[in-house]
């Protein structure tokens, strides 16, 4: 029972940090004691005594001329790993490795840099040796992939048009969008139904599904992918993984901050 309180002791405290990090976070600009106990909802003894925590830890700090408090830049230290493909990376592998040894297939993690989509991670099981294999760091064109439309389908209408402006829509398959009006009624449909799919449109045999990885502002920041040839990835095997992949991604995205 003592630990229990313990931990429930704890974890109020922690609750109470974070609300005074995120009450001077919200502020444009540095708050005064006073401020920060009445939209904290704590006394001011509280909030004094978690911010003379965060001055030792180098997170706030008080100017001396207006006694009011401001966040540090070792704040921005931490972000900027969390934002980091890295970052990402070593959430999303576990449930990458745990989602192709649950679904015996392919499992891919990807973003998409300079209008490409960038394989982060790649699980290609061995029971789809047919199909091709997706190596990190490889590359691949956004309009013919499961990944990739998933990726333009979060992109403004400018940034699509700079896409088909820069890169074209290139035939691969004949099952190819090529087209800027086609282009445009996949992502609608990929909007509208959560995930999207590459039918043999990049490579001849080969099938996709890929759900979006939300980041913390709700911006989607990855791709979730399975993939495996067209034997392997059949209408009933396809509408069966629906709802296990559905789910990793939603846990990804929690893991980065997403609470949609």
């Amino acid at each position: 029972m003592a630990n229990c309180t313990g931990e429930r002791q704890a974890s109020l405290s922690s609750d109470k940090l974070l609300a005074i990090l995120e009450c001077i976070a919200e502020s444009r600009m540095p708050m005064r004691l006073q401020d920060l106990a009445e939209r904290s909802g704590m006394s001011q003894s509280t909030v004094l005594r978690y911010l003379r925590t965060l001055q030792n830890a180098n997170y706030v700090y008080q100017d001396e001329q207006t006694l009011r408090y401001a966040l540090t830049w070792k704040l921005c230290g931490l972000t900027e790993y969390l934002n980091s493909y890295l970052g990402l990376r070593n959430i999303a592998t576990p449930f990458v490795n745990q989602l192709a040894n649950d679904l015996r297939a392919g499992v891919c993690l990807v973003v998409s840099q300079d209008y490409h989509c960038l394989y982060l991670d790649c699980i290609d099981h061995p029971d789809t040796a047919g199909a091709p294999l997706q190596f990190i760091g490889k590359r691949a064109p956004l309009h013919v992939t499961s990944s990739g439309k998933m990726l333009l389908s979060a992109c403004t209408q400018a940034q699509i048009d700079d896409y088909i402006a820069q890169k074209g829509l290139t035939r691969y398959t004949d099952n190819s969008i090529t087209t800027r009006e086609r282009l445009m009624e996949e992502l609608d449909a990929i909007r509208t139904q959560g995930f999207s799919t590459d039918m043999e449109e990049c490579e001849i045999g080969h099938r996709c599904v890929s759900y979006p990885i939300y980041c913390y502002n709700g911006t989607v920041y990855a791709a979730l992918s399975v993939f495996g040839d067209v034997a392997c990835m059949n209408e009933e095997f396809v509408r069966q993984l629906h709802p296990q992949m559905k789910a990793v991604a939603e846990e990804i995205s929690r893991r980065l901050g997403y609470d949609g």
